[in-house]
């Protein structure tokens, strides 16, 4: 019998690890601006076209490589900065050129111009597929110049499963912010199909965050900042009263690198209190800095996932350190009653008196008597009886009348009885029902409300729209404005009405008549976070995503109590839909205790 067991030969088992570390052209990125900063760049522009199918390229004027160092950098296991086991707990750099080279050029056409400064002339590599296919001396300036072609070009199975180019970029968007953030001391451009989209000059920290994110953070964030033995941490976290309905402005850095960690997010999350509005999340970033050897940043491939030796006592520093610049900026609101005078009250000048305020008061005023009613021709008119039977015929209709009325009315009230809601919560519709008592999620029966209306009016291309008497204007930074350019014609096609009015400025002019929700900038800003939120569907049920998070961001929220009027409403669209029982999740939207299970509580 033949052995089975082979060596994978290099280019196949390269493919394979690219696997891991190249998963999207972000990961292109990723890989190569970090290399660029361990090689002391001060400034590095990105290029991207097609969302980095096309073209990714990394321009950056750090240190570059020798002809060897440049050629040793593509092969496999190649690294600068680890010469035996230990130094994998002592790593302060993400990795200089060589660690994901190989991976990179397993899956595209690479190209490297690199020259150091002590070199008259650089360096040329092209490599294809693994494949090398030469190296040569050029004229280039000091730095290194990657440029990747054709990501996945031989693997269409795995280019295939890339997503549109809207959804790629966002990814790139989301690794450049990262690294910009962890580096403000070095200028970083990002250029995307010829359109520059970033121009980032060295500036310090909360300049970068405004640079990045807009200038409405400059009021929007507080300094932290505290020392300790086992870690220092700084960094900016938001105001209670700024906080937002989704996710997006929440960055972790551990000695400069990005990172997750539910954890210290949960603590962060609890030590703003009762501070927060409902449902909310505050901004922050913070920065921690420790020892190494403390912390094991090898666990994920992606190396986003940290683990510390004692997250216990990283965990009450952080607390601590949000509870003291929360108790020092006076977030509980309270009143000054020496610098908030209740009164304005005019100062006295010099010389002034003060004059008592007098009235007019006639002494001689009598109520009873009225010279004006007396001359009057009412008194001395006779009264005038004629007719008198047609007024009592007139009186005999009107009660006719007033009797049909009050019987149509209490037949009224009579059905608003059989209906009377009662509003528990702000988050539950209870209802009296023939068998007992009906418990309704008023949330999750918007939901199934809106959810089929909405694909019924797809399906009829038919959705009527409501239009704003006031417009909503929404100012977006750069990642939420290509996420609404991405989902535009899904969301017209729903019966919003919006468009662009200048670069990252959108103006809503109606949304979807069912929707009913005056607060359209909150609403955008859910239907944002839960959108992302949503992974693994593949683009052709792009549709379907869209119509999943817009149900669930337009529906009435928890905690909004509903008048009787507004609760019938819901009931009654409810038991119209197809499924009343169950949300599209497959979450129950109402329940029935019967008069039997009520009586056994007593």
């Amino acid at each position: 019998m033949l052995d089975i067991i082979q060596i994978l030969p290099d280019s196949v088992a390269n493919q394979i690890a690219a696997g891991e570390v190249v998963q999207r052209p972000a990961s292109v990125v990723k890989e190569l601006v970090e290399n660029a900063i361990d090689a002391k760049a001060t400034y590095i522009k990105v290029i991207v076209k097609d969302a980095g199918k096309t073209l990714v390229q990394i321009i950056d004027n750090g240190i570059g490589m020798s002809d060897t160092d440049a050629r040793l950098a593509f092969e496999r296991h190649a690294t600068s900065k680890i010469r035996k086991a230990d130094d994998l707990f002592a790593i302060n750099t993400f990795g200089f050129r060589g660690e994901a080279l190989a991976s990179i050029a397993a899956v595209a056409q690479v190209e490297l111009r690199t020259k150091r400064s002590t070199d008259e002339i650089g360096t040329l590599i092209c490599i294809n597929g693994s494949d090398f296919e030469k190296q040569e001396s050029i004229s280039c300036e000091t730095g290194s110049i990657f440029s990747i072609k054709n990501l996945f070009y031989n693997i269409p199975a795995r280019r295939r499963f890339l997503k549109a180019d809207t959804v790629e970029f966002r990814h790139i968007l989301d690794e450049f912010h990262r690294v910009a953030l962890a580096h403000p001391e070095v200028a970083l451009s990002l250029i995307h199909n010829n359109t520059e989209v970033y121009n980032l000059p060295q500036s310090v920290l909360k300049q970068r965050i405004i640079n990045l994110f807009g200038k409405n953070l400059t009021n929007e964030m507080l300094s932290i900042q505290v020392n300790t033995t086992i870690a220092s941490i700084d960094g900016f976290i938001g105001k209670p009263e700024n906080a937002r309905k989704k996710n997006g402005l929440q960055y972790f850095f551990i000695n400069n690198r990005f990172m997750r960690h539910p954890f210290l997010y949960k603590t962060l999350i609890n030590s703003y209190q009762n501070l927060l509005p409902p449902d909310s999340i505050p901004s922050f970033f913070v920065y921690f800095n420790t020892d190494p050897k403390f912390i094991d940043v090898n666990i994920h491939p992606t190396k986003t996932e940290i683990k510390f030796e004692d997250e216990k006592a990283i965990a009450q520093i952080l607390a601590a350190a949000i509870r003291q610049t929360l108790g020092k900026s006076n977030m509980i609101p309270s009143i000054d009653f020496e610098n908030e005078p209740l009164f304005d009250v005019p100062p006295l000048r010099k010389g002034q008196t003060i004059v008592e305020p007098t009235i007019d008061v006639n002494p001689d005023f009598n109520p009873f008597k009225n010279n004006d009613f007396e001359k009057s021709d009412f008194k001395n008119t006779k009264q005038n009886t004629k007719g008198w039977q047609d007024l009592y015929k007139v009186v005999e209709q009107n009660n006719e009348k007033l009797f049909e009325n009050n019987k149509a009315q209490n037949k009224n009230v009579n059905e608003n009885f059989r209906r009377q809601c009662f509003n528990f919560k702000g988050k539950y519709i209870l209802s009296q029902v023939k068998s007992g008592l009906m418990i309704i999620d008023q949330h999750r029966a918007h939901q199934r409300i809106l959810y089929d209306e909405f694909n019924k009016a797809l399906s009829n291309n038919k959705i009527a729209t409501q239009n704003l008497v006031f417009p909503c204007k929404l100012d977006l930074n750069i990642q939420d404005s290509e996420l609404l350019r991405e989902l535009l014609p899904e969301l017209i096609q729903l019966g919003f009405d919006i468009a662009e009015q200048n670069e990252n400025i959108f103006i809503v002019r109606g949304i979807p008549a069912s929707m009913q929700n005056s607060e359209i900038k909150e609403t955008i800003e859910i239907f944002f976070g839960i959108y992302q939120k949503i992974e693994n569907i593949s683009n052709d049920a792009s549709n379907s995503k869209v119509v999943n998070s817009l149900v669930d961001s337009g529906a009435v929220p928890y905690g909004k109590y509903l008048n009787t009027e507004e609760m019938n409403h819901i009931i009654d669209n409810l038991f119209a839909t197809s499924n009343p029982n169950y949300t599209s999740s497959g979450k129950t939207i109402f329940t029935i205790l019967n008069f039997d299970e009520i009586e056994k509580l007593f």
